[in-house]
């Protein structure tokens, strides 16, 4: 009750702090993340969805792996690759496997602002960004006579101004150019495939597919043949998001909400809760189990009197109480089935332990027995409670 006076006015700011959170409008977000999975503007959720339109009866599938780890599991040869991200820079390794999927058939479409050395380096090809389109906007078309509109297509509200500046113009063809006459969309023939290379990945978003010019799009995509289709995820921005938890849950503004909000209910319990409410209870350590010291001091004194057959019965009655209270068996008849339930239980070997009760039959019966027919029974019960782990406990 002492606290209430802090706990009430913090707890008030807390839960006004989240209803306000919780009616104010998330802001729009602009970031390209080019991600199947989200439906911001600058995310391809409505671009994928549509390839099962584009690509008819065809197998749609995604990746987030490297090529080289899908080309180590099974084969890809013969299928469309679409890879849309901001930057597209492949280690040598997976340029290589691109390149042979290349040469054996497959199709490849790659619409990112830069493309890796390695890619780059084949065809001798750079990009660059126009400070002299407009602000905010471009004006792109295409090429092909069959494809080209009168008036150019218009995308607004992005980052549209990257172009190739320089490449080998004997192995490409240019399909697009914008309106200052650099090209931004270009074909390069590579074994039996073909390598599509678009400099302005933002076309291919959610935002322009709304759009009016969303038939460029499905121009640029309509160079593939129609066959089954791998959508990369790997390259993408968003997958950075992802290596690690902290990062992917910070990357989304819900479960940001959700982690900050824990952060301060725990802060609040260490400065409210943390003090203890009662002094410190002692650790009392229980008495340490002496029956078995006991058992041996006992069966010293008798093993003096060379009482062996006294001995070996209350060896035997020990024995056959354990065996009750520990695996809660009935020793009743000392049989074939109670060593086998006693194996399982106990991890022991049933031969082993047919020995044992072998001999613990043969005192029974017995109205005397030798010294070393008694050590022998010890030795094998002792050996039971060793290899049990009654003496550690």
């Amino acid at each position: 009750m002492r606290n209430l006076k802090f706990i009430i006015p913090v707890t008030i700011v807390f839960v006004v702090l989240v209803i306000i959170k919780m009616f104010t409008p998330e802001p729009t977000d602009w970031s390209p993340s080019y991600s199947k999975n989200d439906k911001i503007p600058f995310g391809s959720y409505i671009l994928y969805n549509q390839l099962s339109d584009l690509f008819p009866n065809k197998k749609i599938e995604s990746t987030n792996l490297p090529f080289y780890n899908i080309t180590n599991e099974r084969k890809i040869e013969n299928k469309n690759i679409i890879i849309i991200c901001n930057q597209f820079d492949p280690d040598e390794l997976d340029a290589k496997i691109l390149k042979r999927l290349l040469e054996n058939g497959s199709d490849i479409f790659i619409a990112a602002n830069s493309i890796g050395k390695f890619i780059a380096d084949s065809v001798k090809l750079s990009t660059n960004y126009s400070f002299f389109g407009g602000f905010d906007s471009a004006y792109v078309n295409f090429s092909n006579p069959l494809l080209m509109r009168a008036d150019d297509y218009r995308f607004t509200k992005g980052n549209y101004n990257h172009y190739f500046a320089s490449f080998d113009t004997n192995k490409v063809t240019v399909l697009g150019t914008n309106d200052l006459g650099f090209s931004n969309f270009i074909k390069v023939k590579i074994g039996r495939g073909n390598l599509y290379i678009h400099s302005v990945p933002n076309i291919f978003t959610n935002y322009n597919l709304l759009k009016a010019e969303r038939d460029y799009i499905f121009k640029c995509l309509s160079y593939l043949n129609i066959r089954d289709v791998i959508w990369d995820e790997y390259y993408k921005e968003v997958n950075k998001y992802q290596s690690t938890p902290i990062r992917y849950i910070l990357s989304q503004p819900s479960l940001k909400w959700a982690y900050f909000t824990l952060i301060i209910s725990l802060i609040f319990f260490v400065i409210f809760r943390g003090r203890r409410d009662q002094r410190v209870i002692p650790i009392i350590k229980p008495l340490s189990n002496t029956t078995l010291e006991f058992v041996e001091t006992v069966g010293n004194l008798y093993f003096r009197q060379s009482n062996h057959k006294n001995i070996a019965d209350k060896k035997i009655t020990y024995f056959l109480d354990f065996i009750r209270i520990k695996y809660s068996l009935k020793t009743l008849h000392l049989n074939d089935e109670l060593v086998k339930q006693l194996s399982e239980k106990s991890a022991i070997d049933v031969i082993e332990l047919r020995s044992l009760f072998k001999l613990i039959n043969l005192v029974s019966v017995s109205t005397s027995i030798k010294k070393e027919t008694l050590l022998e029974l010890n030795n094998q019960i002792e050996n039971f409670y060793t290899k049990t782990g009654a003496y550690g406990k």
